[in-house]
């Protein structure tokens, strides 16, 4: 299959970044350094990648045990709650397993069993998690049922596991080649 006139051209004139050229920087982004903005983001954990991923999971993880035992707190407080609806409370309940289970097997993969197909699976759970986080963050904000700081303290740690899990799975997918075995 021939190249198309634009990349023939963009060729021509020095320029291999087009999108249907096999040998593009496109299709190399985050891996090996590819993508510019991240490398410049994260020039200060170049030196010792392994260690930064490390410690961007540990602080995570902290703050993910937070979350599960408010996420406990935030249910037993719906539930008192005579009339509340019992999905928010099955909500903080699964989020809160959820969560449990991301701990240990992310723990798992980062120290254990790093292959490419783990640290992808991974990367694509807390990428997902993260936006389920903002979720549960816009469902509780302003949630009438229950006690409203609770309600409070749980959506903005939400907010902050978004904004966590979110650069975790930046960090975790720009040096998933220092991670990988």
């Amino acid at each position: 299959m021939g190249r198309s006139r634009e990349a023939e051209e963009a060729s021509a004139a020095g320029d291999d970044n087009t999108f249907d050229d096999a040998d593009s920087s496109y299709l190399a982004m985050g891996t090996r350094g590819g993508n510019k903005l991240l490398g410049h983001i994260f020039s200060c954990c170049q030196d010792d990648a392994r260690r930064s991923i490390h410690r961007a999971w540990g602080v995570t993880v902290l703050f993910m045990i937070t979350f599960l035992v408010i996420a406990f707190i935030e249910g037993k407080h719906i539930q008192q709650d005579g009339d509340a609806p019992m999905s928010l409370v099955i909500a903080a309940y699964y989020t809160a397993f959820l969560h449990l289970i991301i701990i240990i097997l992310g723990t798992f993969v980062l120290k254990r069993f790093s292959t490419a197909f783990t640290v992808g699976c991974f990367l694509g759970v807390t990428a997902i998690v993260s936006q389920q986080n903002l979720l549960m963050f816009v469902a509780f904000i302003n949630y009438q049922h229950g006690d409203s700081y609770s309600n409070a303290i749980f959506a903005d740690l939400a907010l902050a596991l978004f904004m966590l899990m979110g650069f975790f799975t930046l960090i975790l997918g720009h040096f998933r080649d220092q991670i990988i075995e």
